[in-house]
Order: C-alpha cells, then structure tokens, then sequence
C-alpha cells in the first residue's frame, strides 16, 4: 500500500498473562483485527529480556496465519499444535482476502493473494479461483506471492507483483528481533512513538503530534509487555526511552482499571493515532 507506513512494535512476551493455549490464540486474534482496522502494516516481535521465555515463534505463526487469505491456508499450514484452537479466530476481512469470484469478472490489472503451483514443468497460481491461473516469471513452487492480472477471461494470467505497489490495504507482514534497542537502532522511521504509563499524557503534545504526523512518511509504535513496560525493558538493555525520542506517551490516561493489557493497549492507541492521522490531512 502506497502512502504513509504504520508499524508497531510488540515483545514476545506479550501473551505472559495467558495461561492456555485457547486465551492465547484468542489474544492473538484480538491484536490482528486491531492491526487489520487502523491498516498496520509491518508487526514487529522483539524479545523482552524481562522475562525467560517469549513467545516469539507461535506469536508469529498465529499472526501470519490470521494475514493468510482462507483459502490459501490449505497450501501453507499442515495441521499442527499451535494452531488447534485457530477456529475461534476472527477473520479480517481486508481487501486482500478476497472472496470466491467468477473468473469473468477479473478484470485487468486486479490483484490477489496466491500460492505457486507446477505443473508439467510449468508455474501456475492458485488465486481461490475455478481454476488455477498462468504464471509469468520464474518463482519457487510453494511460495506465497500477491500477483496482479495482466489480461482477462478466457485467457487469465498473472505476474507477480509488491504489496506496496497495490494502492489499498493489502495485509501486515510480521518480522522478528532480537531486542528493543536494537529494533528501534536498525529501522529507519520519521516518528517513533514509545507507550507507556509514565510517558506523558497524550493530550500534552495533541497539538506537536498531530504536526509530525502529517510530516512523517512512517510512523512505528511500541508497546511493552503485561508485567514490563517499555521503560523496564529498554533499561535492561541499558536505554533511556527519552534518548530515543521525544515522544513517550501515555495514550490512556486516567485508567479505570489497575492494569491494561497489551492487546488493550494496542486497541486504544492506534484509535487515538487514527485520529491524529486523520486531523493532520486537514492541518494546513
């Protein structure tokens, strides 16, 4: 997708107030849908070396599976543990998941979701159509591409493309790391948001952040975990939140309930930098 990047930074650790594989599975499907509707588009996993064991693996298994259009699970996910209770998670319904379509009513230039086939020596794609679609380009049978149409019905076929060069939300993709202070040094972002309950309230720099959001090409959040802020996570790695940025906020002030959990937290500040994404295209 074309235009302003939003990323958010989650620890691996995040599902540490979950006690069963179910409540995890379902927090997980709670921070997808949150990342689908305010159109995340990278998800990052970084390790909290607050705690012993992270989550890191199944966090993005679970994710990439939720981001994986339904009809293309069949392909790329054997039957396996870590996806047992994956029948009560909410789809996404973004645009890239796309639904059963008549093969007349592609049109040139459309894109979809597919999986490479071969077959006899030639590559085809598996788009959740009647039937599978040429392929233009040599790509390894197996991998999931997105592929844009390059002509129409009765003579379907299709060349692999970019997930930026389609111009509507087109899904996350979920990358790991292996410290917070080293994420935030490798990514190269216009505004960083750290959240926390001693950053200062929102309201605060409204007017600031709004400003720099219209500015900013790319924007990344980060959340701390249910028992480790962000403050105690970069301390261990020995930083400072206010070395990193200015920006250090605590998006949900005056909190009715003693804790917030992470998936809450995600919920409640992407809505609030929606808003400020939305107010800064009418800042002149």
């Amino acid at each position: 997708m074309r235009g302003q990047k939003l990323w958010v930074a989650l620890p691996d650790t995040l599902l540490s107030d979950a006690g069963h594989l179910r409540e995890m599975t379902v927090k997980l499907g709670a921070v997808a849908r949150s990342c689908a509707v305010f159109r995340v588009q990278r998800i990052f996993i970084y390790r909290d070396e607050t705690e012993r064991m992270g989550e890191a693996g199944f966090i993005k298994t679970i994710l990439e599976y939720l981001d994986t259009p339904q009809y293309l699970r069949r392909h790329l996910y054997e039957k396996r543990a870590e996806l047992k209770y994956a029948g009560l998670l909410p789809p996404l319904r973004t645009p890239h998941h796309k639904l059963a379509e008549k093969l007349s009513d592609i049109r040139l230039g459309d894109y979809r979701e597919g999986v490479v086939i071969e077959r006899h020596g030639d590559l085809y794609v598996d788009v959740g159509l009647t039937r599978l679609v040429p392929l233009k380009g040599r790509v390894s049978k197996g991998s999931r591409v997105t592929v844009r149409f390059t002509s129409e019905h009765p003579d379907l076929k299709c060349e692999t493309s970019r997930r930026e060069d389609v111009d509507e939300y087109w899904g996350y993709e979920v990358k790991e790391a292996d410290s917070l202070r080293n994420l935030l040094k490798s990514i190269k972002t216009d505004l960083l948001i750290l959240t926390s309950r001693k950053g200062r309230p929102v309201t605060e720099v409204w007017r600031d952040l709004v400003s720099e959001v219209k500015q900013a090409q790319s924007i990344t959040v980060v959340f701390g975990s249910p028992r480790s802020g962000v403050y105690e996570i970069l301390s261990k790695e020995g930083a400072k939140p206010k070395d990193l940025t200015r920006y250090v906020l605590n998006t949900l002030p005056q909190q009715g309930a003693a804790t917030i959990r992470t998936e809450e937290a995600l919920q409640g500040t992407l809505a609030i930098l929606n808003l400020a994404r939305s107010l800064s295209k009418q800042v002149s």
